[in-house]
This record gives C-alpha cells, sequence and structure tokens, in this order.
C-alpha cells in the first residue's frame, strides 16, 4: 500500500505540506526527523503518536532521525501554554536528554524484534548545532530571513501576543526560529527534507520550510499528526491529570496496560491502527472478534498487549497480562501466580500492596495491616458476612492464621475483600 494510504487509513494524518512529498519517501532511502524536547525524563503517549507516524516511513526503508532538544529545551515552547515555562539547569536536561535517548532506542530496539526488520535511525542532541554559535551568528544566518510580522501570526504566538496578561518573552517568542533553523542545519547536514510533528508544531515547521528556501534555495515538507482524542472528546494520555509515560518508572506495564484495557468499544479500531504495528487484515480480524462478544474486552486486551509489547517489551506485556488476570480476570489466580518469576511477583506486589510479615498471622490481623478493613473488628464483620477471601478460597473461621503453608509456591498469599480489593500477603 501506498504510504499516503497507509497513512490515512491508520488516521495519523493531519496536514502536510506538498502532496509529492509522499511518493519521495515511499521508494525509501531518504531522511526525515522529528523532535521531542527534554522538559522530562521520559516521552509520552503525545510524542508516541507521532513516533508512530515516522515508524511507517521507517518501514519504507527510511532514516529517522531523532532530535532531542538541549537547545530548545533551554528556551521553552510556546506552544499550548498561556505562560513562560520554568527553565531547567543544563544538569537536569543533560539527565533528561540522555533519558530521552535511551528510551528511543529501547523502543527501536522492541520494534525490530516484532517486524524482523533493521530500523535506521540516529540520536542527535540539537544544542550540538548552537554551540559554538554566537549570537550574533544566528541573528545574520538565520534572523534576517524570518519576519516578526510571520512570526506573530503563527498560532502558537497569536494568542501569548494578544492576550497582556498571557504575554510571552524574547525568549519563548525566538523559539520557533530556533527548531526552524535546526531543520536548516539538517537538511545541510544529513539530506533531510521532511520534519514529522504533532498538529501543535504545525506553525514551527511551516517556518522550517520558509527557512530552507531562503536560504538554501531547496524544498523541504512538513508532515503533521492529529491530536488524538477519545470518543468523550477528552485528549487521549490524560486520565484525571495523569499522563501516560513510556518509562515503566513512570507508569508502569500495568498501568499502560490498563488504560488501553478500559478504552470504550468506539476507540478499539482506531487505536490499534494508530498505537500498534499490526497489519489491517489482522485489525479486521480482532475487531470481528470483538464485536461478536464486547463484553469480554478482546478487542482492548489485544490492543494493550500490543501497545506494552512495542513501548516495554514481550516480557513487561507477559507481566502486565498475568497482574491483570489476577486483578480482574476469571482464570485461577492462584495456577498465574505460581507460573510468575520473582520479577512478576515483585511487580504485582508493587501493583496491589500488601505486607511483608515474618511468621504467622491472624486473618484479622491481615485485613487491617494491608488497609482492607480500617480495624480487627471491621475484618471479623467481612469474615462472618462471607466477603473476605484467601487464595480465592472463603474465609469462614475468624481466628484463622495465615501460615507458610497458606503461600502459593512458598512466596504469597492472596488476601480479598469484596470482588476487586486485594492485597498481597508476604
Amino acid at each position: 500500500m501506498h504510504l499516503k494510504d497507509i497513512l490515512e487509513k491508520k488516521g495519523l494524518l493531519y496536514q502536510y505540506s506538498n502532496e509529492k512529498v509522499f511518493d519521495i519517501y515511499d521508494k525509501g532511502g531518504q531522511t526525515l526527523y522529528f523532535g521531542v524536547d527534554p522538559t522530562a525524563d521520559s516521552m509520552h503517549i503525545g510524542h508516541f503518536t507521532v513516533f508512530m507516524n515516522a515508524l511507517n516511513y521507517m518501514l519504507k526503508g527510511n532514516k529517522l532521525i531523532l532530535i532531542v532538544g538541549g537547545a530548545t529545551g533551554m528556551i521553552g515552547d510556546p506552544s499550548g501554554k498561556d505562560s513562560e515555562r520554568n527553565f531547567l539547569d543544563k544538569k537536569q536536561l543533560d539527565k533528561n536528554v540522555d533519558s530521552l535517548s535511551r528510551q528511543m532506542s529501547n523502543i527501536i530496539s522492541n520494534l525490530e524484534k516484532l517486524t524482523g526488520k533493521k530500523l535506521d535511525f540516529e540520536i542527535i542532541n540539537n544544542h550540538d548545532f548552537y554551540e559554538n554559535m554566537t549570537f550574533l551568528d544566528f541573528l545574520r544566518d538565520a534572523g534576517k530571513y524570518i519576519t516578526v510580522n510571520n512570526m506573530m501570526n503563527k498560532e502558537t504566538v497569536k494568542p501569548r501576543i494578544e492576550d497582556p496578561e498571557k504575554s510571552i518573552s524574547y525568549t519563548e517568542f525566538s523559539y520557533m526560529l530556533i527548531q526552524a533553523y535546526d531543520f536548516v542545519k539538517l537538511y545541510k547536514e544529513k539530506d533531510c527534507k521532511l520534519q514529522i510533528c504533532g498538529s501543535d508544531q504545525w506553525g514551527n515547521g511551516v517556518t522550517g520550510i520558509e527557512l530552507i528556501r531562503k536560504i538554501l534555495d531547496k524544498e523541504s515538507y512538513v508532515v503533521s499528526a492529529p491530536l488524538i482524542l477519545d470518543s468523550s472528546g477528552k485528549k487521549f494520555g490524560k486520565s484525571e491529570g495523569n499522563a501516560i509515560w513510556l518509562d515503566e518508572n513512570k507508569s508502569s506495564p500495568y498501568f499502560v496496560y490498563q488504560y488501553f484495557m478500559n478504552c470504550t468499544d468506539e476507540d478499539v479500531e482506531r487505536f490499534l491502527k494508530i498505537y500498534t504495528i499490526l497489519d489491517f487484515e489482522e485489525i479486521d480480524k480482532i475487531v470481528d472478534t470483538h464485536k461478536q462478544a464486547p463484553e469480554n474486552r478482546y478487542g482492548q486486551a489485544m490492543l494493550a498487549k500490543n501497545v506494552v509489547r512495542t513501548v516495554f517489551g514481550e516480557k513487561q506485556s507477559i507481566q502486565a497480562e498475568k497482574i491483570s488476570e489476577v486483578m480482574f480476570g476469571k482464570k485461577d489466580k492462584k495456577e498465574i501466580i505460581k507460573s510468575m518469576d520473582e520479577e512478576e511477583i515483585k511487580a504485582l506486589k508493587n501493583e496491589i500492596g500488601g505486607i511483608d510479615w515474618k511468621g504467622n498471622i491472624k486473618i484479622t490481623e491481615a485485613l487491617s495491616q494491608s488497609g482492607l478493613t480500617a480495624s480487627n473488628s471491621e475484618a471479623k464483620k467481612m469474615i462472618k458476612s462471607g466477603a473476605v477471601y484467601l487464595n480465592e478460597e472463603k474465609v469462614e473461621d475468624i481466628e484463622k492464621e495465615i501460615t507458610d503453608d497458606d503461600l502459593i509456591n512458598g512466596k504469597i498469599a492472596l488476601l480479598r475483600k469484596g470482588k476487586k480489593n486485594y492485597k498481597i500477603i508476604s
């Protein structure tokens, strides 16, 4: 299938500067880039959307350059912001640059295993472009080609200029020009003709095209990916203020897995196309199976599995699936726990919570100490009402003690109150 058709069918195409870019990159052998500023030590699902756009170019045999903005990160991007960003010190920025670079390398490594293809990519810190460049050099080499009138009319800047309470500093105002000059440098040094970006970066990208035309007298291109909203119209990747990070220390594989498990039936097909490398025929089969029994959430499970294996790896995907089965599944939970290795057990404990205990512990004490009940007396009431289970077997004796014999594989016991409230007793 032609590159443009793939992007359109996947829902990854929003704007493009010239349609012929798709013919050029459909043949392979070209270079493209997208940029991430190191304002945090991890990318989030918004970056992942743009990356999945870029991946389709890579699968056609093109090379991807990831620009990690060690320079632009020191300035602050005004897009989507009503006020000035706080500056990060260079030590923190350098740390974030290293973390983002490592993260992208890991994701591409996962994709190479899943696709069986070698993906060509390079990571560059744009701080290198400006390290030996003076301010006067920049004004002469870049600033004179772009008018202030043009910059003031860009959607990332205009609202901040029109509203005196949201004013914009010269520092943030110059961000657009620096991003545009990045494109010039990449064109000159890497023959990079295409920038991939999110829809909010369109104005900056087009400024790069203009700068390349005026400085190099060359044609370049920009393609943007859409802002992804869920079926309720909410910005995808935000859930009550919690971003979906691509770092397992910030958003665990289980957390990401559950996020996609909880998406609506209306979003399943769309997200399978955007966030997985499954081909259209496979996606159609998944959707058909899902529609036959939506209550089984088969589509969500396949979506969650494939996103986690791409971002974190196959092992973490299996781990997240096992934890989800323990928490919400219908399979034998004792058998699932028996199949878990030490790392999976640790992840399960981190997600569910619980207590470590030496020697025997009374069931009532375990309930209250783990937080399943507020007190021992409440624990007794819960047991008498038939709402307490140890390793999925109903507890009827309020004097019951949890001993080593109750530990599954000699590791942990699974304590439950009601239908879904679990804690681990180690």
